[in-house]
């Protein structure tokens, strides 16, 4: 899972990047800094307005249904 996250994480760098560049152009270093702090609260925020905050034991996963094995030569 940790090499997911690295991947993803890294692999998003260079569209910050270039993103960041494409903004510093209207707004200067100043206003792009200020849209990238703004930006680092949503995810706050998203949190406190979801039902993750109301949560207070762990949800039980549904039960898994078990498959039956396939038959050798069924058509």
């Amino acid at each position: 899972m940790q090499a997911a996250s690295t991947t993803v994480t890294a692999g998003a760098r260079p569209l910050a990047t270039a993103a960041a560049g494409a903004l510093v152009l209207p707004l200067g270093v100043r206003g792009t800094l200020t849209v990238g702090a703004v930006l680092q609260i949503v995810p706050v925020i998203l949190l406190l307005v979801s039902p993750v905050r109301a949560l207070r034991y762990m949800p039980v996963p549904p039960a898994r249904t078990a498959v039956p094995p396939a038959r050798e030569g069924a058509s």
